[in-house]
């Protein structure tokens, strides 16, 4: 080669290289770049001052103000104005007067938010599980693994009360739009032969409030069911929590009205060893010998999706020339998608299953390390919230994103976040060395059903799968992992759902749910 060709040789590839380099910088800010700015900067220096414990308040409302996705569901859904209560929340936090006290206010002003997805991780065995659970996956490890988190996380061990709460010893299971009592024990304090409230009795009344306004005050304390059929919210089963003395007021099943003052009792804190969990999850059994199966899935926890794999494909070869398999999925709270794509439908069918859901994001700069890593190159071809249309169905109205219009040529109203953004969200199951069951399906689902067993409902119905009995579930399945955020001074870590998921028909499944 001439010297002349070398020299040009040489500064082409220095041009291409250079470019390269370019790209791949670019490439890495726009998408490998997963760097969560972490704020939480207190290395362990407790208790927290006033001014502390109000920044960080302040610091979390201004994140949920710009990323959490469902403000406008919730103020049509409870009557819950959040982001106008501010002053308000912030003149709470500046009067608690210690630690203690501002976590449970936080997540009093948290459950105000009425979202599942939406809490203080808790110190102990849960900030353990989750540190566990995201080790690797980046941006979520680097909130879990953060020094100065887990510092923090030292000291709420000790400072949140370890005893548990005190509540009356008769447990209330919610049917037909009424309160009875399932499950009671004697009157503490008393002989044990003493009875407590028969068994089968109606609850009316909790210290002179009527017992459905007393439902509805808990809003600040417990995530709430909705009864859409008597329009009533409602808890399908509860105790009463409380300090003190509390007077119940009841119909026994003789149709006497009894009144009864209970002394609360300490149920006490339960944290489960590693080595109390069971074998399995799923339990499964033979009805009708040769003609119905029984599968029960009463979770879909990340760490069974392998160990339950083997089990479930030799229950179902066992049953495949079965008529009816009945899937029970009714108070599965979820866990990992991948427990049912893996494990449950690619060995109940042979042809490829998919639904098109949607994926709404406000624009929110905390969240995007976290949408990066979770949808790839699903990064680059994230569309306006203004271009959503829906070839079927009647849309909800997302205020908080605008309304998506109902054909391509309605125009579209924006309420304050013209920014939002939008992703298909395609749920696929390719058959996986199918049993070659041919019967029929049934899939059991109640309003526990949260989550990644949401995901499953919602895709079991969109493909026609299984057929769902029961009564509506409880949504917020369609979407990813929760977002953590770390607080500046008291380094605890909030989870809040990252975007709005919307069902194959437009419906916000947070607010619909699987009917």
């Amino acid at each position: 080669m001439k010297l002349g060709s070398l020299k040009s040789f040489f500064k082409i590839s220095g041009v291409v290289f250079a470019v390269s380099g370019i790209i791949c910088l670019m490439f890495y800010i726009l998408f490998w770049d997963l760097h969560v700015k972490i704020a939480a900067k207190n290395i362990g220096s407790f208790p927290l001052t006033c001014e502390q414990r109000v920044e960080d308040f302040e610091y979390l409302y201004n994140i949920l103000e710009g990323a959490f996705p469902y403000f406008e569901v919730k103020k049509r859904q409870y009557g819950i104005d959040w982001l106008a209560r501010k002053n308000e929340f912030i003149n709470d936090v500046s009067k608690v007067g210690s630690d203690g006290e501002f976590y449970s206010l936080l997540s009093e002003i948290l459950s105000l938010l009425q979202n599942g997805h939406t809490d203080i991780i808790a110190p102990g065995s849960e900030f353990d599980g989750y540190k566990e659970i995201y080790q690797a996956p980046r941006p979520w490890s680097q909130v879990f693994g953060n020094t100065n988190v887990n510092r923090c996380y030292e000291y709420w061990r000790t400072a949140i009360n370890e005893e548990g709460t005190q509540s009356i010893p008769v447990l209330f299971k919610y049917v037909g739009g009424d309160y009875y009592v399932y499950q009671n024990s004697a009157v503490p304090g008393k002989a044990d032969d003493e009875p407590g409230i028969p068994m089968g009795s109606r609850l009316v009344e909790v210290d002179g409030t009527d017992v459905h306004d007393y439902i509805r005050s808990l809003v600040n304390k417990r995530i709430l069911e909705y009864d859409p059929i008597r329009s009533k919210f409602k808890l399908n089963t509860f105790s009463i929590n409380t300090e003190n003395n509390t007077e119940l007021i009841f119909i026994t099943p003789e149709g006497e009205r009894v009144r009864k003052v209970f002394k609360p009792s300490a149920s006490g804190r339960t944290e489960v060893s590693r080595s109390g969990f069971p074998e399995h999850l799923y339990s499964a059994q033979i009805i009708d010998s040769g003609k119905t199966a029984y599968l029960k899935l009463p979770s879909f926890a990340s760490s069974y999706v392998r160990k339950d794999r083997e089990g479930i494909r030799t229950f179902l070869e066992q049953i495949r020339n079965y008529q009816t398999l009945i899937v029970d999925i009714r108070g599965n709270g979820g866990g990992s998608t991948d427990y049912w794509m893996d494990n449950i439908v690619p060995l109940l069918t042979d042809k490829t299953l998919s639904t098109k859901n949607y994926l709404l994001f406000r624009d929110s700069e905390y969240i995007k390390p976290f949408i990066k890593q979770k949808m790839f190159a699903g990064c680059f071809s994230l569309k306006a919230v203004k271009d959503l249309s829906f070839d079927k169905g009647t849309p909800s109205v997302y205020s908080e994103y605008g309304e998506a219009r109902r054909s391509v040529s309605e125009s579209v109203t924006y309420d304050g976040y013209e920014n939002g953004f939008y992703e298909e969200l395609d749920y696929i199951v390719e058959p996986l060395d199918p049993v070659g069951f041919r019967g029929k399906i049934f899939l059991l689902v109640d309003d526990k059903v949260y989550s990644s067993a949401e995901a499953f409902a919602s895709f079991a119905k969109a493909t026609g799968w299984a057929v769902l009995i029961g009564t509506r579930t409880g949504g917020d399945g369609i979407g990813f992992d929760p977002v953590p955020v770390a607080l500046p001074n008291s380094g605890l870590v909030i989870r809040f759902p990252a975007g709005m998921g919307l069902n194959p028909d437009g419906s916000i499944n947070e607010e619909a749910a699987t009917m």
